[in-house]
């Protein structure tokens, strides 16, 4: 009486929509990593500050790298007290081999 009542948990459509979904998926995925710098400049195009880089200290502390107008600034928070921005000077074009 058991084996009668037994429900069907995958039935064969289902397999073809996961299969579909996972190949639209795929494809967005492959589409985004192939235009990632030219996605990039486009998102960025006439902004004038950009966030080159975050590093984290400890756990509520944190150092971050800001370019504004062609110039680099360090700016450290830590919890409980004020950040700190310091100027780093132009911005030099990274060198990539």
């Amino acid at each position: 009486m058991e084996t009668e009542t037994a429900l069907v948990v995958i039935r064969p459509g289902q397999i073809g929509v996961l299969a579909l979904f996972m190949a639209v998926l795929a494809l967005g995925w492959l589409l985004v990593k192939l235009n990632q710098g030219g996605l990039s400049r486009r998102l960025h195009q006439g902004k004038r500050m950009k966030l080159a880089e975050v590093a984290a200290l400890s756990s509520t502390d944190r150092a971050v790298i800001l370019e504004v107008d062609g110039r680099s600034f360090l700016l450290i928070r830590c919890k409980g007290s004020a950040p700190q921005l310091h100027d780093l000077g132009p911005v030099t074009p990274q060198v990539t081999s």
